[in-house]
Protein backbone atom coordinates (compact mmCIF):
# COMPACT_ATOMS: atom_id res chain seq x y z
CA UNK A 1 0.00 0.00 0.00
CA UNK A 2 2.94 2.00 0.91
CA UNK A 3 4.51 1.68 -2.62
CA UNK A 4 1.37 2.65 -4.33
CA UNK A 5 0.87 5.83 -2.51
CA UNK A 6 4.94 6.53 -3.06
CA UNK A 7 4.38 5.94 -7.14
CA UNK A 8 1.28 7.89 -7.12
CA UNK A 9 2.96 10.65 -5.39
CA UNK A 10 5.97 10.32 -7.61
CA UNK A 11 3.87 10.14 -10.74
CA UNK A 12 1.90 13.02 -9.77
CA UNK A 13 4.26 15.51 -8.93
CA UNK A 14 6.52 14.57 -12.63
CA UNK A 15 3.09 15.01 -14.38
CA UNK A 16 3.06 18.64 -12.21
CA UNK A 17 6.42 19.32 -13.35
CA UNK A 18 5.48 18.38 -16.81
CA UNK A 19 2.72 20.72 -17.02
CA UNK A 20 4.46 23.65 -15.87
CA UNK A 21 7.17 23.52 -18.03
CA UNK A 22 5.12 23.31 -21.32
CA UNK A 23 2.99 25.62 -19.60
CA UNK A 24 5.64 28.09 -19.19
CA UNK A 25 7.51 27.62 -22.58
CA UNK A 26 3.63 28.42 -24.23
CA UNK A 27 3.91 31.67 -22.50
CA UNK A 28 6.63 33.03 -24.61
CA UNK A 29 4.75 32.97 -28.06
CA UNK A 30 5.02 35.92 -30.43
CA UNK A 31 4.00 39.06 -29.36
CA UNK A 32 4.44 42.54 -30.28
CA UNK A 33 6.09 43.71 -33.46
CA UNK A 34 9.90 43.88 -34.17
CA UNK A 35 11.37 47.19 -34.78
CA UNK A 36 9.02 49.45 -33.30
CA UNK A 37 8.59 51.74 -30.57
CA UNK A 38 6.31 50.39 -27.69
CA UNK A 39 5.47 49.75 -24.01
CA UNK A 40 3.86 46.58 -24.34
CA UNK A 41 5.34 43.04 -23.82
CA UNK A 42 7.63 41.68 -27.17
CA UNK A 43 8.18 37.99 -27.72
CA UNK A 44 9.70 35.19 -30.36
CA UNK A 45 9.89 31.63 -30.45
CA UNK A 46 12.64 30.61 -32.33
CA UNK A 47 12.85 27.10 -32.24
CA UNK A 48 15.88 25.62 -33.20
CA UNK A 49 15.48 21.62 -33.09
CA UNK A 50 18.69 20.72 -31.29
CA UNK A 51 20.70 24.05 -31.36
CA UNK A 52 21.97 25.28 -28.51
CA UNK A 53 22.12 29.04 -27.49
CA UNK A 54 24.38 30.51 -24.98
CA UNK A 55 24.76 34.38 -23.44
CA UNK A 56 27.96 35.01 -24.19
CA UNK A 57 27.88 38.75 -23.58
CA UNK A 58 25.53 41.82 -22.40
CA UNK A 59 26.21 45.45 -23.08
CA UNK A 60 25.19 49.13 -22.60
CA UNK A 61 25.83 52.00 -24.43
CA UNK A 62 24.15 55.30 -25.11
CA UNK A 63 23.11 56.25 -28.72
CA UNK A 64 21.67 59.86 -29.68
CA UNK A 65 18.15 59.51 -29.12
CA UNK A 66 18.10 55.62 -27.06
CA UNK A 67 20.05 53.66 -24.92
CA UNK A 68 20.11 50.49 -26.00
CA UNK A 69 21.07 47.01 -24.19
CA UNK A 70 22.56 44.24 -26.57
CA UNK A 71 22.51 40.52 -25.51
CA UNK A 72 24.97 38.25 -28.07
CA UNK A 73 24.84 34.62 -28.31
CA UNK A 74 26.65 32.00 -28.86
CA UNK A 75 24.40 30.00 -31.47
CA UNK A 76 20.79 30.74 -32.35
CA UNK A 77 18.42 33.08 -30.87
CA UNK A 78 16.62 31.39 -27.91
CA UNK A 79 13.15 32.17 -27.21
CA UNK A 80 12.77 35.26 -24.96
CA UNK A 81 10.04 37.59 -24.05
CA UNK A 82 10.67 41.52 -23.46
CA UNK A 83 8.15 43.42 -20.80
CA UNK A 84 7.66 46.22 -18.07
CA UNK A 85 7.27 44.73 -14.53
CA UNK A 86 4.66 46.05 -12.74
CA UNK A 87 6.81 47.15 -9.50
CA UNK A 88 10.21 47.17 -7.75
CA UNK A 89 9.50 43.31 -7.40
CA UNK A 90 11.20 40.26 -9.66
CA UNK A 91 9.56 36.69 -9.29
CA UNK A 92 12.66 34.72 -9.06
CA UNK A 93 12.99 30.96 -8.53
CA UNK A 94 13.45 31.63 -4.88
CA UNK A 95 9.67 33.53 -4.95
CA UNK A 96 9.29 37.41 -5.15
CA UNK A 97 12.40 39.67 -4.78
CA UNK A 98 13.11 42.88 -4.34
CA UNK A 99 14.87 44.60 -7.13
CA UNK A 100 18.24 46.24 -5.85
CA UNK A 101 19.36 47.52 -8.92
CA UNK A 102 19.10 51.26 -9.65
CA UNK A 103 16.28 52.32 -11.18
CA UNK A 104 13.11 54.07 -10.89
CA UNK A 105 11.39 51.18 -13.05
CA UNK A 106 12.10 47.85 -14.72
CA UNK A 107 11.89 45.99 -17.63
CA UNK A 108 12.57 42.15 -17.32
CA UNK A 109 14.38 40.11 -19.91
CA UNK A 110 13.79 36.39 -20.42
CA UNK A 111 14.94 34.14 -22.31
CA UNK A 112 14.17 30.72 -22.81
CA UNK A 113 15.62 27.47 -23.30
CA UNK A 114 19.50 28.29 -22.62
CA UNK A 115 21.33 25.35 -20.92
CA UNK A 116 22.66 25.24 -17.65
CA UNK A 117 26.16 24.03 -18.58
CA UNK A 118 29.82 24.60 -18.10
CA UNK A 119 29.67 26.60 -21.66
CA UNK A 120 27.39 29.01 -19.96
CA UNK A 121 28.84 29.45 -16.71
CA UNK A 122 32.09 30.37 -18.48
CA UNK A 123 30.89 33.21 -20.26
CA UNK A 124 29.15 34.25 -17.31
CA UNK A 125 32.24 34.08 -14.86
CA UNK A 126 33.94 36.50 -17.44
CA UNK A 127 35.09 39.43 -16.35
CA UNK A 128 32.56 42.30 -18.11
CA UNK A 129 29.53 39.51 -19.10
CA UNK A 130 27.23 42.08 -18.14
CA UNK A 131 28.00 45.88 -16.69
CA UNK A 132 28.32 45.59 -12.94
CA UNK A 133 27.98 49.21 -11.68
CA UNK A 134 25.62 51.85 -12.22
CA UNK A 135 24.37 53.13 -15.63
CA UNK A 136 25.13 57.04 -15.78
CA UNK A 137 22.58 57.19 -19.44
CA UNK A 138 19.64 59.07 -20.11
CA UNK A 139 16.92 56.30 -19.70
CA UNK A 140 19.31 53.00 -18.50
CA UNK A 141 20.12 53.33 -15.39
CA UNK A 142 21.04 49.50 -14.59
CA UNK A 143 21.17 45.92 -15.99
CA UNK A 144 21.42 42.93 -13.61
CA UNK A 145 21.62 39.06 -14.15
CA UNK A 146 18.97 37.54 -12.07
CA UNK A 147 20.25 33.65 -12.73
CA UNK A 148 19.82 30.89 -14.82
CA UNK A 149 17.11 28.22 -13.85
CA UNK A 150 15.59 25.24 -15.69
CA UNK A 151 16.47 26.70 -19.03
CA UNK A 152 15.16 30.58 -18.51
CA UNK A 153 18.09 33.25 -17.60
CA UNK A 154 16.17 36.45 -16.57
CA UNK A 155 18.03 40.14 -17.12
CA UNK A 156 16.42 42.82 -15.53
CA UNK A 157 16.93 46.67 -17.10
CA UNK A 158 16.69 49.24 -14.61
CA UNK A 159 15.09 52.80 -16.40
CA UNK A 160 14.72 56.38 -15.00
CA UNK A 161 10.96 56.51 -16.20
CA UNK A 162 8.64 54.79 -18.14
CA UNK A 163 9.65 54.79 -21.97
CA UNK A 164 9.07 53.48 -24.94
CA UNK A 165 11.74 50.38 -26.13
CA UNK A 166 12.26 49.15 -29.60
CA UNK A 167 13.42 45.38 -30.13
CA UNK A 168 15.73 44.43 -32.95
CA UNK A 169 17.23 41.09 -34.33
CA UNK A 170 20.70 41.23 -35.82
CA UNK A 171 22.94 38.16 -37.00
CA UNK A 172 26.39 37.05 -37.53
CA UNK A 173 27.13 36.83 -34.55
CA UNK A 174 22.78 36.69 -33.49
CA UNK A 175 22.23 40.18 -31.00
CA UNK A 176 19.22 40.90 -29.69
CA UNK A 177 18.65 44.87 -29.23
CA UNK A 178 16.87 46.45 -26.63
CA UNK A 179 16.62 50.52 -27.09
CA UNK A 180 14.83 52.68 -24.99
CA UNK A 181 14.36 56.38 -26.11
CA UNK A 182 15.45 58.94 -23.84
Amino acid sequence: MRLIIRVTRLFSANVAIFITFFAASAQIGNTGTLDTWTTQPVSREHNQARQLSYVRIVQAAKQNNSDRVVFEFVGPFPNYRIEYLKGHFYDGEGGRERIKSAGNVFVQVEFNMIPAADEQLKFTEAKNFVPKRRLRMVSVQSVADQGLFEGFYDFVIGLSSRKPFRVTELSNPARLVVEFKH
